[in-house]
Parts: C-alpha cells; sequence; structure tokens
C-alpha cells in the first residue's frame, strides 16, 4: 500500500520517537508501553512497533522503530509488528474523532491509584487538564482484541485518560506532544498526591481558578504543551 504525506508521516515518527524516549525517561514505558499518532486526513496511524524481540533499549529508538497500521490493526508500512494492545489504540481513534493521539503507559504512581477507591484530583496546577476526573477501566487484562479496545473506549468517554485497573494508564490528547506531556503530568501528579496524604489531608485546586480548557488560569494549553515538549526534546539531544 502506497502513502502519501511522506514528508508529514517522517516528522510524525520522528515525533514518536521523541515521545517513547520521553516516556523512557520518565519510567513510564519500557519494556511495555506505546505512544501513537493519528496520520491526519487518514485512517491510518503512526504506532511504535513490536521492538520485544530485538530486545531494544527504548531510550535509543528512532524514526525505523515506527510502523504504520491501519485502523483495523494491521501494519501497512514497516519491518516490524504492530504492539499486542494496538487495539486500545484503534478504537479509541474510531470511538474519538477528536483524539490526535495516543499513549498507553504503566507508571507505578497512576497503577496505585487505579487499585483503590481514591481518585485522582486536580492537586498540581499542570496537571488539571484532567480535572473532570479520570476513570478506571476495571479489569487488569491485556487489550489485545478489538472488544476490549472498545470496552476500554466506552469507559473513557470523552475524557483525557483512563487508569487500567492494576495494568496502567491511557491518555489521549490533539497531538503526539500534547499527549505525552499529559501522560508525563498525569503520573507526575498521582506521585504529588500520594506524597501530600501523607501529611494530611489533600485539597483540589479550586475550580474558579480553571479555564475552559481546564488549565489553570494564565496558561494555555499551546505554552502547557509546547514549553514543556521542547524543554524535554532539547534535554534528549544533549
Amino acid at each position: 500500500m502506497s502513502i502519501q504525506q511522506p514528508e508529514a508521516i517522517a516528522d510524525l515518527k520522528e515525533k514518536i520517537a521523541t515521545s517513547t524516549r520521553i516516556l523512557v525517561r520518565e519510567r513510564l514505558i519500557g519494556p511495555f508501553g506505546h505512544p501513537s499518532a493519528r496520520i491526519p486526513g487518514t485512517d491510518l496511524v503512526a504506532v511504535l512497533g513490536h521492538t520485544h524481540d530485538d530486545v531494544k533499549d527504548l531510550a535509543e529508538t528512532d524514526p525505523d522503530d515506527v510502523v504504520i497500521m491501519d485502523l483495523d490493526g494491521e501494519v501497512v508500512e514497516g519491518s516490524m509488528e504492530a504492539p499486542g494492545e494496538r487495539f486500545m489504540h484503534t478504537e479509541i481513534y474510531r470511538a474519538r474523532p477528536d483524539v490526535g493521539a495516543v499513549i498507553h503507559a504503566h507508571p507505578m504512581h497512576c497503577i496505585a491509584f487505579s487499585m483503590t477507591d481514591v481518585p485522582l484530583a486536580p492537586v498540581w496546577h499542570l496537571c488539571t487538564l484532567f480535572a473532570d476526573g479520570v476513570p478506571v477501566y476495571d479489569s487488569a487484562v491485556q487489550i489485545d482484541d478489538p472488544e476490549r479496545g472498545r470496552a476500554v473506549a466506552a469507559a473513557m468517554g470523552d475524557r483525557k485518560g483512563i487508569l487500567l485497573k492494576g495494568h496502567g494508564l491511557t491518555v489521549v490528547g490533539s497531538s503526539i506532544e500534547e499527549a505525552t506531556v499529559s501522560a508525563v503530568n498525569l503520573e507526575r501528579s498521582a506521585r504529588l498526591q500520594i506524597m501530600a496524604q501523607g501529611l494530611g489531608p489533600v485539597a483540589a485546586i479550586d475550580p474558579t481558578e480553571l479555564t475552559e480548557e481546564l488549565l489553570t488560569d494564565g496558561l494555555t494549553l499551546e505554552e502547557y504543551t509546547h514549553t514543556q515538549w521542547d524543554y524535554w526534546a532539547v534535554e534528549l539531544a544533549r
């Protein structure tokens, strides 16, 4: 299958490779976990390939490790298989036309919240994008078929993310940059909330300080995303 937009796809593959290296550095993924992004104007998705057979250090991920798949999870370009939990990505894209990128990861502090009845709260000003709540998918099974992918997408609804009980998290965004930054900040906020609970009752940020975009007043979504993404990308290049 011939895919158009070669320059745009090359740029997207580079961003997915950068996202992977950021997520590895932040201990959200490795050896399991994967970012993906929708190829604009198509029913195709760029996703980190199934690198397990090569036992590759994901901190060294490059664009050649990214494959292109369709919404049935079939690889149409690339030398690797798609990840086993690709259906979590494909079914979210089917259900959510607003979603441009999906991150699936396994960060320890978010997983801890998935095991309890304590909700993740907007306690940190860089995580109020999730102020409308983070639901929990009540199963730890691998999301390795379309039916399970649809169940996760349904449980997420129109939210920015979801916890998978005893398993991990899945976060969405309009772009790979936004989804990556949001996933990192959700895990950091979970860690802060656990730390604060050891000191006493935890107070969420006052809802009157949140904008329509669910960000702290004075911080735009673009600033939230690109200030952090650009800084982390520079750090990786050192």
